[in-house]
Parts: structure tokens; sequence; C-alpha cells
């Protein structure tokens, strides 16, 4: 593995819809000094962007649009369409049907449950979360720097949060409960390694972990509450 290779890197975040939530985490990616596509069927919509946004107008319910504007390549996506249900569920299987880590917006409980089904890594429902809110959990945890070490099995450093903090290694059995493997402990300028099962997580620490990108990706969703 190359010396620098968990080191932090800009993302390149997809967004569907350049309504009020889609613009928000549009803005707060690039403040983030993240890279930023931004698709929506309406121009006029997307002449409200910041320059600094790749903006593209088509139809998301395409997945050959998606592809020719460069969504397979993105770490995320986020599908911010506001009032088109059928628009947001097509657009959520094709950014899936990518192998992509969607975030997608809800209208509706019932339409979360669909997203749910769809296979939507994480439901937003507009009331309780904003898209600048959403913008820095995304660069934050769930989808933080994955480096393949051998197939199929990963390498991810990813920020502690959530049910894993102030609880020992040995108390949050994360190989039996997630096949997930703490190797390493960032604490500030301090790095804790090897580790030992008596560690305490505690909140702000980084964690470097190896599993497989399903299993991490879970972990690091609980760890996104």
């Amino acid at each position: 593995m190359a010396k620098n290779a968990m080191a932090k890197r800009p993302k390149t975040i997809g967004i569907i819809g350049a309504g009020r939530f889609g613009t928000g985490a549009a803005r707060e990616l690039l403040r983030l000094g993240h890279e930023v596509i931004v698709v929506d069927c309406d121009a006029q919509a997307l002449e409200l962007l910041p320059d600094a946004c790749h903006t593209a107008i088509g139809n998301a319910e395409s997945s050959e649009f998606l592809a020719e504007v460069g969504f397979k390549n993105v770490d995320a996506v986020i599908v911010a369409i506001g009032d088109n249900e059928s628009a947001s569920n097509h657009a959520t299987i094709n950014c899936k049907d990518f192998g992509l880590y969607v975030v997608a917006k809800a209208l509706n409980k019932t339409h979360g449950k669909i997203l749910d089904r769809l296979g939507a890594d994480r439901i937003i429902f507009p009331e309780y979360d904003s898209g600048v809110r959403l913008a820095r959990l995304l660069t934050r945890t769930a989808i933080l720097e994955m480096v393949e070490l051998y197939e199929e099995i990963f390498m991810m450093e990813m920020q502690a949060g959530g049910p894993v903090v102030d609880h020992t290694l040995m108390e949050l059995n994360l190989p039996q409960r997630f096949g997930v493997q703490v190797v390493l402990i960032r604490r500030g300028k301090k790095v804790k390694f090897p580790v030992a099962a008596s560690d305490r997580i505690l909140d702000e620490d980084v964690l470097v972990c190896i599993g497989t990108a399903d299993a991490l990706t879970e972990l690091a969703k609980r760890m996104d509450r």
C-alpha cells in the first residue's frame, strides 16, 4: 500500500435535483473542498448554483445520461428530487445499479419505505435533515477513503461516533457483530498500534478498520446515527 494511501482526499459527490435541499448540500460540499456534479432537467435551477459546480441538464431516470455525465465515478450520490416520486425512485435504482452509496430525499414516510426497499443507503426527511447537515455527514463518516487490500477485502478510515463511543473493543465485539476488525486508532496526533481489546473508543477518534465493503459501510452507517 502506498504510504499516503489513507490520506484524506477531496470527494466527488453527485447531486440529482437542484432545489433548495440539493443546492444547500452542493454549496456546503464546495465549501468543504469537495467536487460536486449537479444534474436537473430544469436549466434555470442549475443557473442558480455556484460556478464551481459541474452541472448537466437531463433526466436522471436515464442511466445512460447519468453515466455520460460521470455519475459512475462519483463517491456518493444525493437524490434530492423534491416533487416527483417516480423520478426519485428511478434515479435511486440507476445509482444503485452503478454500485454507488446513495442518499435519497423522501417526500413522505411511505416514500421513505419505498426508497429503503430500492436499496438507498440513507433516507433523508427534509423536515429533520438539512442539505448542509447531510453534506457534513457524508464527508465525515459514511464514505471515507477505502483502499482495497486483497480481492473484496478493504481498509477504511472512519470517524468514531454514535454507539461505538465510550466502549472498549472487547465490548463492541466488531468482528463478530459486523465482520470488521479495528487495526489502528488515531487520537489527535497520537496513533495506537497495535490495538488491544481493552482500548476504549473516544469521541473524535479515527478508526482504521479492515473488512468487506458491505461490512465497513454498514458500520459507518451505524456510527453516523
